[in-house]
């Protein structure tokens, strides 16, 4: 701001169509830069070795809208994108773009092997039961 007031007698000096213009762009709100963006991991097929790296164990996608992510902790995740995320149905890897250190509730979307971005609309992470046994209490009949 005090760049801007030092400036300005030099500005008033200017013709007086260019004046308003250069008080205009010191009024005007500079947009502060961008939050760490997420980077995209390498293309990870499911269940690899790999994608423990970043956290998930592996992934499946029911549709073109959703992604379900098993994480390393065993907790599950639902990703729901934007819009539609053509051909993810029909590959079989798939690139994070993730913040650094990983976290998968952080995760932004997803990059295609053609380079398609297609970014989450919302990550859920989805209550689970216990698995029964048999024999257990649960599943006996009195």
């Amino acid at each position: 701001m005090k760049t801007c007031a030092r400036w300005t007698i030099k500005w008033l000096a200017m013709p007086g169509w260019l004046a308003p213009l250069a008080l205009a762009a010191c009024a005007t709100n500079h947009a502060l830069p961008a939050a760490t963006a997420g980077k995209a991991t390498p293309q990870l097929r499911s269940g690899s070795n790999e994608l423990r790296t970043y956290q998930v164990e592996d992934w499946i996608a029911p549709d073109d809208r959703t992604l379900i992510v098993n994480a390393v902790d065993r907790s599950l995740f639902e990703a729901r994108f934007k819009g539609l995320c053509t051909g993810l149905r029909l590959v079989d890897t798939i690139a994070f773009i993730a913040p650094t250190p990983p976290q998968i509730d952080k995760f932004e979307g997803i990059v295609l092997p053609d380079g398609t971005r297609c970014t989450f609309a919302s990550l859920t992470r989805l209550v689970t039961t216990p698995a029964q046994t048999k024999g257990s209490p649960e599943t006996n009949n009195p």
